[in-house]
């Protein structure tokens, strides 16, 4: 039996679990700690090479643009007779408001006139497992193999307690590890996953001389006063979308006129408007009962915000397996009062589109052959033999609104630094645990030393790899003297934080280390054992040490 869209939660208790002792993995779980850990101590730096190399081949190809001669398709030297003058490969920079184009999602039979792009956001009703847990803390005696001893502390005596939440949400959720996975069963199909279409067929009017103006005649006249070339889009070039052009939620409502607005709307509306909704007719919608989607899997417009729904049935044989599973785990007559709110069904799908439908547009990009001889088509520019990431040696900008070719590729080039600066603060943070590990390979403790000791071997090692980074992918061409600084300036803090930070018992490197990373898992003591809790002196104490035992 169908039923409808509601989007009211539903949330329910599960199991509540006591572990007397102490609260160490051991088994498959502390196996699979370890192994997350170590995922989470190799993985960031090896996104930071990426990041960097994707950030220098970036910054290669928009040079290049902007070191190479840019024809302006909106100058009055570039009309429609001088078209056969240029060549393929031509960078060219123009700025359009007579944009046409169509944007259609063909599973849906949803076609929207003046979208460049067209996104369709799914959204999945699912079963979320939360736990929260309480434990004690306690103290226990750890042996290495010399026989010396330490103190450490650990959790004991937890409880925890499972809660389950079911609502909307914007991905797929694996109930198989759940704690009750029979109860709250999670169906993965996805027949309408979220997808970007670009517009179809984009043409572009580049108009002569002063854009505005060329817009006003427009709006006026009704035709176009002033001499202009058309150029068609390649579909490449929306692929990033349309920069500083925001979405829009599209709504169907009939004729394509806004709802009033409601009490709280009006209430606040001196904050500025929230929502930027584009409203279309229901006489778009006229294809969609007969579309594929709608013919395979139900689904129907239903508004509320601009959703297609579809309602999850399950079959008999599935549901009888649950029932099975619910009876083996215990919840088959665990109702609670969560079940009666009038919440969404665990499976069903729902959808809604955005647009990206600005009114004047700017483009770079090269030409290429088009259709006829008197036709431009614009498509992205890559250059080649500058590094792996095809995305950032190609140039195939469309920013929303009236800008330079300059412009264009100053704000490309600022969004790709910012890009790469929040992937550096990753490391910064990542920095933390990783020199603590540095730390103990070289037998020292970083972690019981002082605040300015602690930052002293963070703010060493993020220097140090940084600079070693930029050394192999920039190489000498770009900056090597500061780049070069910024190497031995973070070497010189690592040594000054190895020289100043407490002294950790004498292991082997690699055991020290090793154990360290297990500690960090909450593997048991068993795991972990070291050569030695007792710290071991270099030569100079030594030294030091035996000229103060002669004066006394």
């Amino acid at each position: 039996m169908s039923h409808d869209m509601r989007t009211m939660p539903t949330v329910r208790k599960g199991r509540t679990y006591y572990k007397e002792g102490a609260n160490d993995k051991r088994g498959l779980g502390g196996a699979c700690s370890v192994i997350f850990m170590i995922a989470l101590l190799v993985v960031p730096p090896a996104i930071l090479l990426a990041s960097e190399r994707s950030r220098h081949t970036r910054y290669i190809a928009l040079s290049d643009a902007l070191n190479s001669d840019t024809v302006e398709l909106n100058h009055r030297d570039i009309r429609s007779e001088a078209l056969g003058s240029l060549r393929p490969g031509t960078l060219v920079h123009g700025t359009s408001a007579d944009i046409d184009t169509v944007a259609s999602d063909g599973d849906m039979g949803v076609a929207i006139p003046g979208a460049l792009t067209l996104r369709r956001n799914a959204e999945y009703c699912q079963w979320q497992e939360t736990q929260s847990q309480s434990c004690q803390t306690c103290t226990r005696t750890v042996r290495a193999d010399d026989g010396s001893t330490k103190e450490e502390s650990y959790q004991c005596n937890c409880t925890k307690q499972y809660h389950y939440i079911k609502a909307w949400r914007r991905h797929r959720i694996n109930s198989l590890l759940f704690d009750q996975p029979g109860a709250h069963h999670n169906p993965q199909r996805d027949p309408m996953p979220g997808r970007t279409f670009v517009g179809e067929d984009v043409k572009l009017t580049f108009s002569e001389g002063y854009l505005e103006k060329a817009e006003e005649e427009f709006k006026h006249h009704g035709k176009k006063t002033v001499s202009s070339i058309e150029a068609r889009l390649d579909p490449g070039m929306l692929s990033s979308g349309v920069r500083n052009q925001p979405h829009r939620r599209v709504e169907f409502t009939r004729n394509g006129t806004a709802p009033p607005p409601s009490f709280f709307s009006r209430l606040f509306s001196f904050f500025g408007p929230v929502r930027r909704t584009r409203f279309e007719p229901l006489q778009l919608l006229k294809n969609t009962p007969h579309s594929p989607a709608a013919l395979r899997d139900n689904f129907v417009y239903v508004g509320e915000g601009g959703y297609f729904f579809s309602p999850y049935e399950s079959a008999t044989s599935s549901q009888l397996f649950n029932y099975f599973a619910q009876y083996l785990e215990g919840s088959l007559f665990d109702w609670q009062i969560g079940d009666l709110m009038p919440s969404c069904k665990a499976g069903d799908l729902r959808f809604y589109y955005e647009v990206q439908d600005p009114a004047v547009v700017s483009v770079l990009g090269q030409l290429a052959p088009g259709r006829s001889s008197n036709e431009l088509q614009i498509t992205p520019r890559t250059m080649n033999g500058i590094g792996t990431d095809e995305k950032a040696a190609t140039v195939g900008l469309v920013h929303s609104g009236a800008h330079s070719a300059q412009a264009m590729l100053v704000a490309e080039d600022s969004a790709s630094k910012n890009q790469a600066l929040v992937v550096r603060a990753l490391l910064f943070l990542w920095s933390i645990p990783a020199s603590r590990l540095v730390g103990v390979a070289f037998g020292r403790e970083l972690g019981v030393s002082s605040l300015a000791v602690q930052m002293e071997g963070v703010v060493g090692i993020f220097f140090t790899l940084l600079g070693a980074m930029w050394l192999m992918i920039w190489g000498e061409s770009y900056g090597a003297m500061e780049t070069t600084a910024l190497f031995f300036m973070g070497g010189t803090l690592s040594y000054m934080a190895y020289k100043s930070a407490a002294r950790k018992g004498a292991s082997r490197w690699w055991r020290a280390v090793w154990c360290r990373v297990l500690q960090w898992s909450n593997a048991p003591p068993e795991w972990r054992v070291e050569d030695s809790y007792v710290a071991s002196q270099t030569k100079a104490d030594g030294d030091a040490g035996e000229a103060r035992s002669k004066k006394l």
